[in-house]
């Protein structure tokens, strides 16, 4: 980076810096502010955020490190636009609670670092005012499991399933089940419990029917495939 605009903002004892490789520092101010909005609500609605610093580099494909996160392009080919810009940086910052601190299989469980991180960006902008109304129907033609390892997935439609479908649909249980402050209240419940160990799918499944003292698998039966309900999928 040649000479970034850099933003830098106290959030607490976190410094977040925005670093900009382009002109656009109207731009960069803005996501500056989102970042600081997203920390404190991800802080305040799951838990502490475990580095003293936030690099947000924008630039380069969206991905997630501890500490750093970049943004920039759609498979470094397509611009993004400026709020799918900032929609970007809040769902990698969310990315520092899950996969970050609560780890999983990103082969085999991919959907459950990218799906819960997905659901999370979710809760923030619905904290906001959004609209972020369930549609089941968007992802009723997605009709395999979220949870099959990668290769039993198109690659044109791997994003569908591990970020769109698997949040969805969990989107769904919670709103069948206690609505947002319940969902957030999990995520804080979940964080705390399974901080710094990794989560598969059915451990997952496990402690969600906990929380919600669901009885049975009947609201996973058509988006996740449990050990309980295996099928040859080759």
């Amino acid at each position: 980076m040649k000479e970034p605009n850099v933003i830098q903002k106290k959030t607490g004892d976190i410094t977040i810096r925005v670093f900009g490789v382009d002109e656009n520092k109207e731009l960069h101010k803005e996501i500056s502010e989102i970042a600081n909005e997203a920390m404190n609500y991800f802080q305040d609605t799951i838990g502490p955020y475990p580095h003293k610093q936030l690099d947000i580099i924008l630039d380069e494909l969206g991905m997630e490190y501890p500490g750093v996160v970049t943004a920039g392009s759609i498979y470094n080919r397509l611009q993004k636009s400026p709020e799918h810009l900032k929609r970007t940086v809040v769902h990698e910052i969310a990315h520092q609670w899950f996969y970050g601190v609560i780890s999983n299989d990103p082969y085999h469980d991919a959907w459950l670092d990218e799906g819960i991180t997905t659901f999370a960006t979710l809760l923030f902008y619905a904290n906001q005012g959004n609209d972020t109304s369930f549609d089941e129907e968007l992802f009723r033609e997605f009709t395999l499991p979220v949870n099959l390892p990668l290769d039993k997935y198109s690659s044109n439609e791997q994003s569908g399933y591990i970020y769109g479908k698997s949040s969805e649909m969990l989107w769904g249980v919670f709103q069948e089940n206690g609505g947002e402050l319940k969902a957030e209240d999990f995520l804080k419940n979940y964080y705390d419990h399974y901080q710094y160990k990794e989560v598969n799918t059915q451990e997952f499944v496990r402690f969600l029917k906990y929380y919600l003292n669901l009885k049975d698998d009947d609201y996973f039966k058509d988006w996740i495939l449990l050990e309980n309900n295996n099928e040859n999928l080759n």
